[in-house]
């Protein structure tokens, strides 16, 4: 059931003593999973803010981790996360108040700016809070998984820093909602603070990406040999 009105409004409207739900989507079909878990938080926040029961829907609209055959059938996000209260799009399509949310990210969602990733106001830790209260709960297979891999590749005492590599594509080409890469000394710096090893997720945007990843890597490693960097 994909609605193309991408304005947030009521697709059924009853009782308004019975629950309203507030369906969380979006027509950004082809966005990460993590932009989407940064976007989908601000939603929750603020459907739990107008009372309503936020659910998300990656099962009617076109995502990168739904295949075709199981378009409208099952719902991607519940791949990775459990449902932010635990109620799913059946419960939530046949109740009496249904709200489908709109296209336009939240203005109140996480940033990617220093000031919120060091914490200087605290903004970091009411977002953690969503967390905490279970609304972003991970898969626990899914997370089980993730610690099995993580102690295939590193030492129990190991400090991993993980690092998202990117190219030079992303200075030239700017993408929107993208940071772009900071100088190399400052990675430096950081890196050397507490890490005894370095994880490295590669993320590149643009043309020759294979040539170009290959020649990302080796800068890379060379920079930082003494972290022995796995590249996952």
């Amino acid at each position: 059931m994909t609605d193309t009105n991408w304005d947030e409004h009521y697709i059924k409207r009853g009782d308004p003593t019975k629950p309203t739900y507030y369906i969380i989507r979006t027509h950004l079909k082809d966005i990460g999973l993590f932009a989407r878990y940064v976007a989908f938080s601000a939603y929750i926040r603020y459907a739990l803010s107008k009372g309503w029961l936020p659910v998300v829907d990656m099962q009617n609209y076109p995502n990168p981790y739904l295949a075709p055959e199981e378009f409208g059938k099952e719902n991607a996000w519940e791949y990775f996360f459990e449902q932010p209260l635990r109620i799913g799009l059946e419960q939530a399509y046949a109740g009496e108040n249904v709200v489908l949310g709109y296209k336009e990210f939240p203005d109140l969602r996480p940033k990617a700016i220093m000031s919120f990733y060091e914490n200087r106001d605290n903004t970091l830790t009411e977002w953690r809070m969503l967390v905490k209260l279970g609304l972003l709960k991970i898969k626990p297979a899914l997370h089980e998984e993730i610690l099995a891999t993580r102690q295939n590749l590193f030492a129990p005492s190991d400090r991993v820093l993980g690092v998202l590599l990117r190219g030079t594509d992303y200075i030239a080409k700017r993408p929107k909602w993208h940071p772009i890469p900071p100088p190399r000394r400052v990675c430096g710096k950081r890196r050397r603070r507490k890490a005894s090893r370095v994880a490295v997720q590669q993320n590149l945007f643009g043309d020759r990406r294979q040539i170009h990843c290959a020649n990302v890597q080796k800068h890379f490693r060379r920079n930082v040999r003494d972290l022995r960097p796995r590249i996952c």
